[in-house]
């Protein structure tokens, strides 16, 4: 039987998957004029992220809690930040490809940063091989079986549902790692503060870009996917550390409606 740390593997390494195939073919032709401006933004979040996210983790007392919390720093984009892209009237395929990079980028850097922020005997290459699996192979599967088979809009809405099966799945398992106590008060703190820090280097880094692209930045940069933060934490901590990423994942869902409601009412 699957223990907490395996399944918490196993249904990221599905919802990977799942979410790679409702992502269309040829959105990198539609943004290519931007292919060196979005390319800088991947690099500037994944080398700003993780100093912000260690900074705001040294307020917290318990070791999982700060583990927890730089491994927020270290993961990819949110894969429902795509979505909420395109509710807010931003440019999608810039979303769609920003996660894409953002994803690949952090399979190749979160186990080094995590080794040096995170202290604790972390093994890169145990992170390293660990993303490799259930985030990195999945992800490039997915966008290769969609282009194969030119999977069409019933495929991806079927995967789609099968990617919030997962996130449900992922809740369930991250949640049975929290003991609530006045530390998780301290938490929610940190990780709103968190957020408002990612939200400040995104409308930096977003600087004199076109509104639409300039609202996909916003919302890929400042909202980073619990669920790969959960493997992350996972691997590199154990499944104490997994147990933050649950707060994270409501808040930050919460930041990325509040966002498109603003953008909408903007444009309106």
């Amino acid at each position: 039987m699957l223990d907490r740390h395996q399944a918490i593997d196993v249904v990221l390494a599905v919802l990977v998957f799942a979410s790679a195939m409702t992502i269309p073919a040829g959105v990198l032709s539609r943004v290519r004029a931007l292919a060196l401006r979005l390319g800088i933004v991947v690099i500037a979040a994944a080398a700003a992220l993780p100093a912000a996210a260690f900074a705001l983790s040294r307020l917290l007392g318990p070791a999982a809690l700060r583990d927890g919390v730089l491994a927020v720093g270290v993961s990819p984009a949110e894969v429902a930040s795509v979505a909420i892209t395109g509710i807010a009237g931003g440019e999608a395929g810039a979303a769609a490809v920003l996660l894409v990079a953002s994803t690949l980028v952090c399979v190749a850097v979160a186990g080094p940063v995590l080794s040096v922020a995170g202290g604790h005997g972390v093994s890169a290459v145990h992170v390293l091989i660990t993303l490799a699996l259930v985030v990195g192979i999945p992800l490039l599967a997915g966008l290769l079986l969609r282009r194969l088979l030119a999977a069409g809009d019933r495929a991806a809405d079927g995967c789609q549902v099968l990617a919030i099966a997962a996130v449900v799945v992922l809740v369930w398992l991250v949640s049975g790692q929290v003991r609530l106590s006045a530390a998780y008060a301290a938490l929610a703190g940190v990780l709103v503060a968190l957020i408002a820090a990612s939200a400040a280097i995104s409308l930096l880094l977003a600087w004199r870009l076109a509104s639409p692209v300039r609202t996909a930045v916003l919302l890929n940069v400042s909202m980073r996917d619990f669920a790969v933060a959960s493997g992350i934490a996972a691997a590199a901590f154990g499944p104490a550390a997994a147990a933050p990423l649950g707060i994270y994942g409501v808040l930050v869902m919460a930041w990325g409606a509040l966002v498109a409601r603003v953008v909408n009412r903007h444009r309106r």
